[in-house]
């Protein structure tokens, strides 16, 4: 039986991450303030915390799964240097 490791990569970007953090804390405030009775406060404090908790781990089983990433790719030491002096990527790369 061979087992797989999944890599943790970074894959939630910087708007991903505010609005998550924005609605973990809305759904947390739902949560605490038990608008809609116990059952649905219980959800929504699970829900608040998984979506703060991706936030700040910066990965997403789901976007894993699905092969997506918001975050944007880092360049290498090469583009980057050539970025700051020209402001492009070097045409050989594109």
């Amino acid at each position: 039986m061979k087992l797989e490791v999944i890599v943790l990569i970074k894959n939630v970007g910087t708007t991903d991450v505010i609005l998550r953090i924005t609605f973990g804390i809305m759904f947390l405030a739902l949560a605490v303030l038990m608008i809609y009775g116990t059952v649905w406060s219980i959800l929504f404090a699970i829900l608040g915390i998984e979506i703060i908790f991706v936030a700040i781990v910066g990965f997403s089983p789901i976007y894993h799964l699905l092969g997506i990433s918001t975050r944007k790719p880092y360049l290498d030491i090469k583009e980057e240097v050539y970025k700051w002096n020209f402001g492009t990527k070097p045409d050989s790369e594109k």
